[in-house]
């Protein structure tokens, strides 16, 4: 893990900045967990970002300015990691359509870290709001939908978002 600044022009979003990078992002006063010396610069390849945060909250995720209340997901990432979020979603927004809209990153609300195993799934660590790097996802699920019995085979399929 690394903790460093970086900058923005007014207005952006993290989201919007890490789109508009090809493959580096500028990092100043980097400084690697484990690691008492900083770097003054580095230049960091976009495909190395499992997820990034603002620490102090003061760098909006996304430019959107509707407030949706999120959808609560689990989300299988490489490596065996599993976080439990919340996605901005469209009430008739399938997931799948949703995830294929965004860019590299996915802004995710609420993030927390699950230790490994089921069940149960305790929080390892609560991460908050973050963006997510898509090359990192394995598969993501709602999990409201999971617990949710459907009435007959139709509303199964219309809440997985798959037809005849």
């Amino acid at each position: 893990m690394v903790e460093a600044s970086i900058t923005l022009a007014e207005g952006h979003s993290l989201v919007s900045w890490l789109a508009n990078r090809k493959s580096y992002v500028t990092l100043r006063g980097a400084k690697w967990s484990g690691n008492e010396e900083s770097s003054y610069f580095v230049a960091l390849k976009i495909d190395q970002i499992l997820w990034a945060t603002a620490m102090d909250n003061d760098i909006p995720l996304t430019t959107a300015s509707a407030q949706l209340t999120p959808r609560q997901v689990e989300i299988q990432l490489e490596g065996g990691l599993l976080m439990r979020a919340g996605l901005s979603i469209s009430e008739r927004q399938r997931l799948s359509d949703y995830l294929e809209s965004l860019g590299a990153f996915i802004p995710v609300r609420n993030a927390q870290l699950l230790k490994s195993g089921r069940p149960p799934k305790d929080v390892n660590v609560t991460l908050g709001d973050l963006v997510l790097n898509q090359s990192a996802v394995q598969a993501v699920w709602e999990t409201a939908q999971q617990n949710a019995a459907p009435d007959d085979e139709h509303a199964s399929e219309a809440a997985s978002g798959f037809y005849r």
